[in-house]
């Protein structure tokens, strides 16, 4: 098996506990490092008490880094090897995991780009010298030194999220899931090999207690899991954060109904369903019963494939995790109409390879909570929708709107607990430029007022609004 060592700040941390992480067929794939509490607790010190490398430097040496993951062999893997292997460890189809590395190596590359967007227009960029800040104005600032990620593992895409804490000036700690500890192995290792300090950025595997302990050692974290962890963080100010997605289409009767459709089966099958702005809940204005069927025959054409194929949607897993699946959604959908029932599909091979194919159901009512119950493949619950009860709408990462109507869009835009309001565009869709759940730089960073008097014959540039 694999040996996956931590990565501390003297380099590679071996232990004494290791956890044996099993592949998508459920046969062991890799023993896994499990840092103790008190190791990880003296690696934060040291990172506290690091100097973050200048701004000015930052952007050089991550996109080295972007070179160095695309380029190098690492544990043994160049990067086609390592995305098989992520893969297969995982079960996600691996065309996913290549649009996820290739989101990783464009963020390195283009690191400050999410940053700008979110300094405030009155704040000079990050590292702004005081001679060139303004005299009455404001800096931005970070609110910490030290941010911790807990890292999901649907999906090697979520390693492109914190890169930007890294560019600000933190130094980070990031805690893998046991599910995918592979990609950020070859992210912390790219990053250095690049010129990243090892005293700034460290990955420690651990167990849930120390995960606990790393929360409260760092300054801020980034923190993803299922409702029960958004239960236990949901009133900690220093952490973000990203827990079920619950996204929802709305198709409005004045609405192409083919197109609708099509948004409704891409949303369903982004990331083989399993990724936070999958589509989980459509609600249909006119007809959602015919919305329902019709979008059953569409997934329905959906061929089961191993994750290893270029043509796979749907994500992998042993056998024994399907069944589990596809019995909850069964025993949840025995009061509702099932126009698309799922069903596991055993792929050969060794070990007890599966998938579970989509899933269609349709709910009397959009109050119903079912509407929002998230599963690791694509599973769509299909509910009526009227006009002013735009409140069932609230509480989703991303709202799709398939209308006409921009009254509909503005009152969904008012909503509090909507993230993102997509028109025409399915919850999937996704742009640099357009934060993925607010802009990270608005929980790290914070403005701090400047004001200082010049001597009359001072003579600086002016300040730019180029930086970070």
């Amino acid at each position: 098996m694999l040996d996956i060592p931590a990565l501390g700040p003297t380099g590679p941390y071996r232990t004494r506990n290791r956890t044996v992480v099993a592949d998508a067929s459920g046969r062991p794939a890799l023993e896994l490092a499990s840092v103790p509490s008190l190791v990880v607790s003296h690696w934060i010190d040291q990172l506290r008490g690091s100097t973050p490398l200048p701004v000015a430097e930052t952007a050089g040496v991550l996109k080295k880094a972007a070179d160095v993951f695309e380029a190098q062999e690492i544990l043994g893997d160049d990067l086609e090897a390592h995305e098989r292997r992520v893969s297969a460890l995982t079960g996600t189809p691996v065309t996913v995991v290549r649009e996820c590395d290739r989101l990783i190596t464009a963020t390195l590359r283009d690191v400050g780009r999410a940053p700008s967007s979110a300094r405030p227009t009155g704040c000079a960029p990050v590292g702004t010298a005081w001679p060139d800040a303004p005299s009455a104005g404001a800096a931005w600032c970070r609110t910490g030194d030290v941010f911790a990620v807990h890292a999901a593992g649907n999906s090697p895409g979520v390693h492109a999220m914190w890169l930007e804490a890294l560019a600000l000036g933190y130094r980070v700690v990031v805690r893998p899931s046991n599910r995918d500890p592979l990609t950020p192995v070859r992210l912390v290792t790219a990053l250095w090999q690049a010129g990243v300090p090892t005293t700034q950025l460290v990955m420690a595997p651990c167990d849930h207690a120390t995960a606990d302990l790393i929360i409260e050692r760092s300054d801020r974290a980034l923190v993803y899991g299922g409702q029960d962890v958004v239960d236990k963080y949901r009133n900690r100010g220093d952490v973000r954060l990203q827990g079920p997605g619950r996204s929802k289409l709305v198709v409005t009767a004045e609405a192409d109904r083919r197109a609708g459709v099509g948004l409704a089966r891409t949303g369903a099958l982004h990331h083989a369903g399993t990724a936070c702005t999958a589509t989980t809940g459509v609600l249909v204005e006119e007809d959602p019963a015919g919305f329902a069927g019709e979008l059953a025959a569409a997934l329905r054409e959906v061929a089961p494939a191993r994750h290893l194929d270029d043509t796979a949607l749907l994500p992998c897993m042993p056998q024994a995790d399907a069944e589990r699946l596809v019995a909850a959604v069964l025993q949840r959908a025995k009061d509702a109409t099932v126009h698309l029932a799922p069903r596991v599909e055993r792929l050969g091979g060794e070990g007890s390879l599966a998938t579970v194919t989509p899933a269609v159901v349709e709910l009397a009512s959009p109050r119903n909570p079912l509407l929002s119950y998230e599963v690791p493949f694509p599973c769509v619950w299909v509910a009526p929708f009227e006009r002013g009860a735009a409140d069932v709408l609230d509480g989703s990462l991303v709202l799709s709107l398939h209308t006409e109507d921009m009254a509909l869009v503005a009152e969904a835009t008012e909503l509090t607990e909507v993230s993102n309001v997509y028109l025409g565009e399915p919850t999937s869709w996704a742009h640099p430029d357009v934060p993925h759940d607010g802009f990270l730089g608005e929980f790290l960073m914070r403005a701090k007022g400047l004001a200082h008097r010049r001597l009359p014959d001072q003579v600086h540039p002016p300040r730019s609004r180029s930086g970070i």
